[in-house]
């Protein structure tokens, strides 16, 4: 990356491995957030010319009444079929991906510290190259099944496909130039947090 204002952390994780938290406590300590679920939403908004491509490719039975997508049926469709997951990804990753990188670039020159990109695809999409360095939300591959299952009301197998549908645990962590410990609760992390902001790897990294 260029030397261009505020360096660019990018937060990744598992589904529901607490990479929101994690951020949270970022903008809490004073970062400019991009939050990719956010801006994917954004993306596939009614009307949107993004959502007009889903339309057209799976059809209007994963719309609801109100125009807008129905993302739970969607979901179930392409967490069980590869093919549509990589349909889907196709219509929608590169109008993320432009997105993304406007909001960083608004980002480094926002004054702020520090750019904190959560992005739930980093590795996969291939994020890397829009940030300075990636910090990994981990937690053990169990836990992380129970919360997925208890959040969003899946079954086991539900979402052991989810899961699946990202990269495995140890890819993602052979990625991160920071590991953070999202398995306990939100007063543990927020103090692991504080000592990891605190810390000489952080801060070395922050001013380099």
């Amino acid at each position: 990356m260029t030397d261009l204002g505020a360096k660019v952390l990018g937060i990744t994780g598992g589904i529901a491995s607490g990479k929101s938290a994690v951020a949270t406590c970022f903008v809490n300590w004073g970062a400019f957030l991009v939050d990719a679920d956010q801006i994917a939403h954004e993306i596939l908004a009614p009307d949107s010319p993004g959502l007009a491509a889903v339309q057209a490719q799976f059809g209007p039975a994963y719309l609801r009444a109100d125009g807008s997508l129905d993302r739970a049926k969607l979901g179930q469709l392409v967490f069980s079929e590869p093919q549509a997951l990589a349909q889907l990804n196709q219509l929608t990753q590169p109008r993320i991906r432009a997105a993304i990188t406007a909001a960083i670039a608004r980002g480094r020159e926002s004054g702020a510290p520090l750019v904190v990109a959560e992005i739930p695809l980093l590795i996969e999409e291939n994020y890397q190259t829009l940030c300075d360095g990636i910090l990994v939300a981990d937690l053990p591959e169990a836990l992380q099944l129970a919360r997925v299952q208890q959040r969003d009301g899946l079954t086991k197998v539900a979402a052991q496909a989810r899961l699946a549908a990202q990269i495995g645990r140890t890819q993602r962590l052979a990625t991160a130039d920071f590991i953070l410990d999202t398995s306990q609760d939100l007063a543990t992390l927020t103090a692991n947090f504080q000592r990891f902001v605190r810390s000489a790897a952080f801060q070395s990294w922050l001013r380099s």
